[in-house]
């Protein structure tokens, strides 16, 4: 499981955005950080074309 953030990294990264959150609310976000973190890190490394699936269609035509 990935580590949260510190927490004055986290209060820092909170302040410089201006976020209002109570306290409550810091520790949820912060007890989740190492997540979202983790989960950025995943969609920022190229990936090839044969990564994703191709998902093709064919309208059907319109009748007249």
């Amino acid at each position: 499981m990935p580590e949260p953030m510190d927490k004055p990294q986290f209060d820092a990264l909170m302040a410089r955005h201006g976020l209002p959150l109570t306290e409550a609310e810091k520790e949820a976000i912060r007890a989740v950080s190492g997540h979202i973190l983790a989960m950025g890190e995943r969609v920022r490394t190229p990936r090839e074309c044969f990564a994703e699936m191709a998902v093709t269609f064919a309208p059907k035509g319109s009748a007249r």
